[in-house]
């Protein structure tokens, strides 16, 4: 009589066993994308914030007059030492 209650209580015990474990896998997996989604969230959120005070000091800064453009070749000849002389062989 045990042994019949005993086997007839059992599959119940083991479906139950069963469904828990199934049930705190798909919650450990709803965690773990949940936690995933919170990560990117906040990375892109920290993203777009640092952009945008970036480009608002840049804003506030005063702007610098443009470059005047420069000849390479004028600068190198008003820095030319006249001390370089050419060797010869001859």
């Amino acid at each position: 009589m045990i042994t019949a209650a005993a086997s007839s209580i059992l599959p119940l015990l083991q479906q139950t066993q069963d469904a828990r474990r199934e049930a705190y896998r798909q919650w450990s997996s709803l965690m773990l994308v949940m936690i995933l989604l919170a990560v990117i969230v906040l990375t892109s959120v920290a993203f777009i914030v640092a952009r945008r005070r970036g480009r608002r000091r840049r804003e506030d800064q005063p702007k610098r007059p443009p470059l005047e453009h420069v000849d390479a070749w004028e600068e190198a000849g008003k820095r030319f030492d006249g001390s370089i002389t050419e060797f010869r062989d001859d």
